[in-house]
């Protein structure tokens, strides 16, 4: 048996999908939970998302692919999960409003805490708190009514107080007459990786000055000779040795493809006589959470199983084989995801392939090192 709901509020749709709604059973960052019954009176649980929510593409289709889930488990009343609003009911009873929860902490990627094996934890920009509790509603305790609302004005008036006083001081110093400006900008920030608050001239390579985003392998040092490649549409540059070249090629499921190899042995890299693959973004529209990520890694030619993490926003696989011509050949792969703008969701994933013979494996893990240290 379902709790009983609150009363619904002015703005709540009464009714939604040939179900009349009867109450507020709960709240969730990603929308509301209602109790409802249908034309022969039998009561179900209705989850409505907001319509923010529901405007999102990557929204819907999670919905879409969590109802068909359970829906081999359980009965499911109705759904629309395809044009706004977007809703799903199942008969109350049994759990209903905790498995609602359930598709709605999917719709929200907020059902676990962010572990190497799925992340990246954020928040849609729906949603400022998902990883909320999701509390069944009561009824609010009675009180004085009034009293409260003094309280904040009253924190507001003062902070307002202590704002005036903090410019007066700013601006007219102390007794001694010497006068207090503001502090000058800080100096911009280097972008992420670049290990220098200095910009750099033009097309100097920029070498690695820690260890704090080392995917595998060996990294660029003094004594590589090295290219800096400035790529149309990548938001990050990037070395690669002195005999590579890169060039675009689009294909989906990709945004932004470039093509990378070793120049110096021959072209296409066939055979295993020569070291190359892509180096591509993928945009995830609803933020890179789990089944995003696993997307991004499928769209390369490489074993899942053989994807293992090496930070909490980085994946990296390996696997050696035999070419056509029966020569040893050695694949390295890195799935990287990142925010594309500071302060904001991580809603951008990175992919390194690169295949060659086993002599060129260090170089091509110098690459994916290099990119991963000059993304966020």
């Amino acid at each position: 048996m379902e709790p009983n709901p609150e009363p619904l509020q002015l703005a709540d749709p009464r009714l939604i999908g040939g179900f009349t709604l009867l109450g507020r059973l709960g709240s969730h960052g990603a929308g509301t939970i209602f109790l409802g019954e249908d034309h022969r009176r039998t009561k179900v649980v209705v989850g409505v998302l907001y319509p923010t929510a529901a405007a999102d593409p990557g929204v819907r289709a999670r919905l879409a692919s969590a109802v068909g889930g359970l829906s081999e488990d359980r009965e499911v009343a109705g759904s629309s999960t395809t044009v706004p609003p977007i809703w799903v009911a199942l008969p109350s009873g049994g759990g209903a409003v905790q498995d609602v929860l359930g598709l709605l902490d999917t719709v929200a990627l907020s059902a676990e805490e962010p572990t190497p094996a799925n992340v990246p934890g954020f928040a849609p920009h729906w949603s400022t708190e998902p990883h909320d509790p999701l509390p069944v509603h009561a009824p609010p305790p009675s009180g004085p009514r009034g009293i409260p609302v003094l309280i904040p004005v009253a924190a507001f008036a003062a902070l307002i107080c202590i704002v005036i006083a903090a410019v007066v001081v700013l601006l007219v110093g102390d007794d001694s007459g010497r006068t207090t400006t503001a502090p000058s900008p800080a100096p911009s920030l280097p972008a992420p990786g670049s290990g220098s608050v200095s910009p750099s001239p033009p097309d100097t390579p920029k070498l690695p000055s820690d260890d704090r985003a080392h995917v595998v392998g060996p990294t660029f040092g003094g004594g590589d000779k090295l290219h800096l490649m400035k790529l149309n549409g990548l938001p990050f540059d990037f070395n690669v040795p002195d005999e590579w070249g890169c060039m675009r090629s689009d294909k989906a499921p990709f945004s932004n493809r470039w093509i990378c190899l070793h120049e110096g042995k021959g072209f296409p890299p066939t055979g295993g006589t020569s070291a190359g693959g892509l180096v591509a973004l993928q945009p995830c529209p609803s933020g890179c959470g789990p089944a995003q990520r696993e997307t991004a890694r499928n769209a390369m030619v490489i074993s899942a199983k053989d994807w293992r993490p090496t930070d909490p926003t980085t994946q990296y696989a390996e696997e050696t084989g035999a070419n056509s011509k029966n020569e040893r050949v050695v694949r390295v792969a890195m799935s990287h995801v990142f925010a594309s703008r500071q302060g904001g969701p991580v809603d951008t994933a990175v992919a390194v392939q690169l295949t060659g013979p086993p002599d060129e494996k260090d170089d091509m893990q110098k690459i994916i090192n290099e990119i991963r240290h000059h993304t966020p």
